[in-house]
């Protein structure tokens, strides 16, 4: 019985599974190359191994990416005393694959996650492989998940989050799996944001949506249970008192998602940080961002003894410190770039560089963070003709639901950059990005449909430009030939 339901699976699904073996092997290819310390990694290396030195350290971001990480490494018996100072230095292969590993599994589910996510909001089977052929195809999402990172976990968890949302409002109301997945939304949401605060985007997305529900029959219709009639069908056949009975249930529904979703996410972003204080206990380098009071709990530390901080007390005085110092931030950075030139792939960032030698044949590597401009173009082509057909009215009542709410994603994970002051990288897109490629996934399977040679060419000149810019995301050894035609690209985007 199992066998053959095992080979039902794998023939209905079968490109599904080599989408996920090639995920794999592209993300865990070359893991442990180089051996050497990449870009970020000399922060959130360091902030890992604060949790086996126990000395304390801050961060502007929640201490979760950072647990995980050192977490992983306390699982498999790693100790890290290594330490991170620049980027470039040199440690075992073994140390980097350990450490590296984590976020490269991330990476990889996460090609097969947004196929899910592509699923379950347009229920196409087509969308969804096209769309994780794309995330397959980015070169961003694979150099930020082949490095000891946290941003891959914030995109994962919060399409996590928006699956299991989804998931949620397909049930039939205050059933067990109405509960169920509304509590994992919840638990979703806490992590995201416990990755980073920049994941609060994902709480104002599903707040709209549920708001929206309540006034709009077609966003009622595309979150309601598949056996449910179609509203749109029966509404003539309503009175006013069957609408307003309808109205209020919703309401009353939507309000309950409202108020427990950010309440089970709060009580699940709070768990990191008491892990985080009864882990660092001596002094460190972070004790000059912490109250005087908060320093003398630490051994070593200032020698006063106040009353103890309660947790509490702590976990907001350190929250508060964690605002001010990211709103205060005033460090500039070479490679650094502002939030409207994102969509355009503008401004690569040069992770890592490996000078030519006699050893390795006077070749060149280097590791730059950019997306696969083939489909980061054609994604902001995606987001632009969308917004357009928005402003005609006939095309609007054409526009699905679930775009509406990728629209919304889109923006939402994208403009509050607008009043961050601070440093940002192209890297705070790819929440944004990942939203867009779904979008640009729905075009492409229309026009699948339409012209199938004209959707082939766009994903082999998608494929073809993963390749080329592959020696950048995997830092291979170059040669001057090749490294003058790969910063041709780099100075095409800068």
């Amino acid at each position: 019985m199992s066998i053959v339901w095992l080979k039902n699976f794998l023939k209905r699904n079968y490109l599904f599974v080599i989408l996920a073996a090639l995920a794999f092997i592209i993300h865990f290819a070359f893991l442990a190359c180089p051996n050497q310390t990449i870009f970020d990694e000399v922060y959130f290396g360091k902030f890992a191994a604060a949790y086996f030195s126990r000395e304390y350290y801050f961060d502007i971001h929640p201490p979760l990416g950072k647990l995980i990480i050192a977490g992983w490494a306390w699982l498999v018996n790693v100790d890290l005393v290594f330490g991170f100072d620049k980027i470039g230095e040199v440690a075992s292969s073994q140390l980097f694959f350990t450490l590296r590993f984590l976020p490269a599994l991330f990476g990889s589910l996460f090609v097969l996650l947004f196929s899910w996510f592509a699923y379950l909001a347009t229920r196409s089977k087509q969308i969804a492989l096209i769309a994780g052929t794309l995330i397959l195809l980015d070169n961003a999402f694979l150099v930020q998940s082949k490095i000891i990172a946290i941003d891959i976990f914030l995109v994962f968890f919060e399409i996590l989050t928006f699956c299991f949302f989804l998931l949620y409002q397909k049930q039939k109301s205050y059933s067990k799996k109405w509960f169920t997945f509304l509590v994992l939304t919840g638990i979703i949401l806490g992590l995201t944001v416990s990755i980073k605060l920049t994941g609060l985007a994902t709480i104002g997305i599903i707040w709209v949506i549920l708001l929206t529900k309540i006034f709009s029959q077609k966003m009622s219709e595309w979150l309601s249970p598949e056996n449910t009639a179609n509203y749109n069908s029966t509404k003539l056949n309503l009175s006013k008192q069957h609408i307003l009975k309808r109205s209020f249930r919703m309401f009353h529904e939507n309000l309950i998602a409202i108020i427990i979703i950010p309440t089970i996410g709060l009580f699940i972003y709070m768990i990191p940080f008491y892990i985080h204080f009864n882990l660092l206990t001596k002094s460190g380098q972070g004790d000059a961002f912490m109250s005087a009071s908060f320093q003398s709990e630490l051994k070593n530390g200032k020698e006063n003894t106040p009353n103890p901080l309660g947790f509490l007390e702590k976990f907001k005085k350190l929250n508060i410190t964690m605002y001010s110092a990211s709103a205060g931030l005033t460090a500039t950075h070479p490679f650094s770039s502002q939030w409207h030139q994102w969509p355009f792939d503008k401004k690569p960032i040069y992770y890592w560089y490996q000078a030519p030698t006699s050893d390795n044949g006077e070749k060149i590597g280097k590791i730059y963070f950019l997306g696969n401009p083939i489909i980061w173009w054609l994604a902001l082509g995606a987001i632009a003709l969308t917004l357009i057909r928005m402003v005609s009215k006939k095309e609007r009542q054409k526009i699905a639901p679930f775009v509406y709410f990728l629209i919304l994603a889109y923006f939402a994970n994208l403009l509050p950059f607008i009043k961050i002051k601070r440093v940002a990288f192209l890297y705070h897109y790819l929440l944004s990005v990942s939203f867009a490629i779904l979008v640009l996934s729905i075009y492409l399977e229309k026009l699948w449909q339409k012209d199938k040679k004209v959707f082939a060419a766009l994903m082999i000149l998608a494929a073809i430009s993963f390749a080329i810019l592959a020696p950048l995301s995997y830092g291979w050894p170059m040669t001057p030939g090749l490294d003058q035609f790969e910063m041709k690209i780099i100075e095409l985007l800068s």
